[in-house]
């Protein structure tokens, strides 16, 4: 069961405690009720308005972390790329050409194996933020769904009750 059933729940059990063991007259607890119900109802339309704020902040933070990763993958590849240049460089000085174009055959080979590997770990955890962003705003949404079903059976209750004068 989810927190805000248990929580529906639990008020729901609360009211009806309260109203079988009040102290005070009918007509004085449903005019009691009907104005905390009022009040209640618009603290969860309230708190129901902020939730889709909430989601477009998650969204935006794995979107960030995502473009964050790929920039420091960019960044290790440049480095082992300038690394790998320095080490032809010195290795060309050390053998003759035919060895160095070899060597700088191998070099390019691994560059374009880790350049196709970053793209791939960076194509990964931009889908990964995507699925837990879409996965957040459906347990938003559907958090406030149950917020709003709350807040009418709230003012449904205190409607009632107030017809029962």
């Amino acid at each position: 069961m989810s927190r805000i059933t248990t929580f529906v729940i639990g008020a729901a059990v609360g009211a009806i405690a309260a109203l079988a063991f009040a102290p005070y007259s009918g007509e004085k607890t449903r005019t009691l009720v009907i104005e905390k119900a009022n009040a209640v109802a618009g603290e969860v339309k309230d708190f129901g308005a902020g939730l889709p704020e909430s989601a477009k902040d998650v969204y935006n933070s794995a979107v960030a972390q995502g473009a964050d990763l790929l920039k420091g993958a960019q960044s290790k590849t440049n480095g082992l790329v300038n690394d790998a240049s320095s080490k032809v460089k010195e290795a060309a000085g050390k053998t003759d050409e035919a060895d160095a174009d070899e060597l700088r055959a191998k070099i390019e080979a691994a560059r374009q194996r880790i350049a196709a590997q970053v793209m791939e770990n960076a194509e990964a955890a931009k889908a990964a933020a995507g699925e837990a962003a879409e996965a957040a705003v459906e347990q938003v949404e559907a958090a406030q769904e149950a917020v709003e079903e709350a807040a009418e059976e709230i003012a449904d209750k205190a409607d009632e009750a107030k017809h029962a004068k």
